[in-house]
Order: C-alpha cells, then sequence, then structure tokens
C-alpha cells in the first residue's frame, strides 16, 4: 500500500474539519424555552425560527468555505502535480 503525502492528510484533515462543523451547526438548535400562555407560543415561535434561519446562514456560509477550501487545495494540488511531472521529465 502506498504512504499517502503530507498533502493528502491536509486534504483529508480539511474535510474532516468542515464535516464537523456541519454537523455541529445542524444540530446545535433548541435553545427556546416554551411558556403556557399565547405570548410565550408566539415568542417561542419568533424565537425557533430565528433560529432556524441563522443556522440556515451559518450552514451556508461553512458550506461556502468548504467549497472555496476545496478549489485552493485543487489548483494547489494541480500545481504540485505539473512541478513533479516537469521536474522528472528533465
Amino acid at each position: 500500500m502506498r504512504k499517502l503525502s503530507r498533502f493528502a492528510w491536509l486534504v483529508i484533515a480539511v474535510q474532516i474539519f468542515f464535516v464537523v462543523i456541519m454537523i455541529a451547526i445542524y444540530s446545535g438548535g433548541d435553545s427556546c424555552v416554551a411558556e403556557e400562555s399565547i405570548e410565550g407560543l408566539v415568542a417561542e415561535m419568533i424565537c425557533d425560527t430565528a433560529d432556524e434561519l441563522i443556522a440556515l446562514m451559518l450552514f451556508m456560509t461553512a458550506l461556502f468555505f468548504w467549497a472555496m477550501s476545496n478549489l485552493v487545495l485543487g489548483i494547489v494540488a494541480v500545481r504540485r502535480r505539473k512541478k513533479k511531472d516537469s521536474s522528472s521529465v528533465s
């Protein structure tokens, strides 16, 4: 079995990091407390909606940064491969 390079371990670590962040965002809600009155129910509904919107924005932001980091890692991988190919030909 071939050994993985440091760059491959970096890519794996970045992927694991973002998966953990996405799971934490997805499961991090439920901070609203319910009261038995009508005002409490309305406040709880507003709180739940706000929590869902904030979680959605955080999730989309993390997804954007995940995509950008994958793009950067892909460009670095292609550049590394080109350097290895050009140095082995000479």
